[in-house]
């Protein structure tokens, strides 16, 4: 699944819909449309891991359908244009340092 996320985050980056927007609105939204269907994708694949986190990208992207995909071609392009969303809250809070040193303390496997 991390792989998935990362290729889509590095597309999203490289695509750059907020910049392409100036000069080329069409492309852009082609590009939104993309990343959007990528959301869709990635919430159906990771419900059994992170159900809550998944159910809320389903929600903001206005979909029920939670169907597992055929086909990747056909899984993004699920969201048709002119598709609504919402923006969501955020869906995982930055792991601050004084958490992350707590967990390792709590969960490091040593017993004290």
């Amino acid at each position: 699944l991390r792989a998935i996320w990362v290729e889509g985050n590095e597309y999203l980056q490289e695509a750059a819909p907020w910049s392409t927007f100036k000069t080329d609105p069409e492309r852009a939204a082609m590009q939104t449309r993309l990343a959007l269907n990528l959301i869709r994708l990635y919430a159906v694949l990771s419900s059994a891991f992170i159900p809550d986190a998944a159910a809320a990208m389903l929600e903001a992207i206005q979909t029920e359908s939670d169907s597992w995909p055929d086909d990747v071609p056909t899984a993004l392009k699920a969201l048709a244009p002119g598709h609504a969303f919402t923006v969501p809250e955020v869906l995982f809070s930055k792991i601050t340092d004084e958490a992350r040193e707590d967990w390792q303390t709590r969960f490091s496997g040593i017993r004290t």
